[in-house]
Formats: C-alpha cells, sequence, structure tokens
C-alpha cells in the first residue's frame, strides 16, 4: 500500500470517526430536547386538569348556593 493511499484511508478514516461522534452528539440533543417537550406537556395537562378541577367546584358552589336560595325562599313563603 502506497504512503498517499494509506493518507487518504486515514483521513476517511477521521471523517468517519468524526461524523459518527457528530451524529451521536446530535441525536443526544434531541433526545433532550424530547424530554423537555414531554416534560413540558405533562405540565400542561397537569394545569389543564387543574382549571377543570377549579372550573367544577365553581360550578358546585354556585348551585350550592343556588339550592339554598330556592330552599329559603320556599321557608319564606311557607
Amino acid at each position: 500500500m502506497s504512503a498517499d493511499l494509506a493518507a487518504i484511508l486515514a483521513a476517511v478514516a477521521m471523517v468517519g470517526i468524526g461524523l459518527a461522534g457528530l451524529t451521536v452528539a446530535l441525536w443526544r440533543d434531541v433526545r433532550a430536547d424530547i424530554r423537555e417537550l414531554r416534560a413540558s406537556i405533562d405540565a400542561d395537562r397537569v394545569a389543564h386538569e387543574a382549571l377543570h378541577a377549579a372550573e367544577r367546584q365553581d360550578r358546585a358552589n354556585k348551585a350550592r348556593k343556588l339550592r339554598a336560595a330556592v330552599a329559603a325562599i320556599r321557608d319564606a313563603a311557607s
């Protein structure tokens, strides 16, 4: 094998190793982004569920007050 061919093969190997390292680094970033996105989605879901729970509680409180007012009116009418 000539020296030129050995140098070319060494350069190709170095480029291949560099690209493999770059690919691994990019996949790590992508996985980190995916984890971050999932955490954000989970936080949004929890906030959304909390909002619905608060709305349900508010409706229940209003219904309770309305029933109490109707009962008071019925008692006053009796």
